[in-house]
């Protein structure tokens, strides 16, 4: 191989590479929003502590 193929390699490995991990991270973004809503659905105190807080930035 050359060293303008191992490079056009390198760059499609590389390319390869961050769009999997994109993928990954928003996956994951979206298992911890999932989990979050999850845990305000099952915890009612939780919930309203969550409420109160976000109405603290509103009012």
């Amino acid at each position: 191989m050359t060293l303008i193929g191992l490079g056009v390699a390198a760059v499609v490995v590389v390319w390869l590479v961050f769009s999997v991990l994109k993928k990954v991270i928003g996956l994951l973004f979206l298992a911890a929003v999932a989990f979050g809503a999850y845990m305000l659905w099952q915890d009612p105190a939780l919930r309203d502590r969550v409420i109160d807080w976000i109405q603290g930035f509103i009012s």
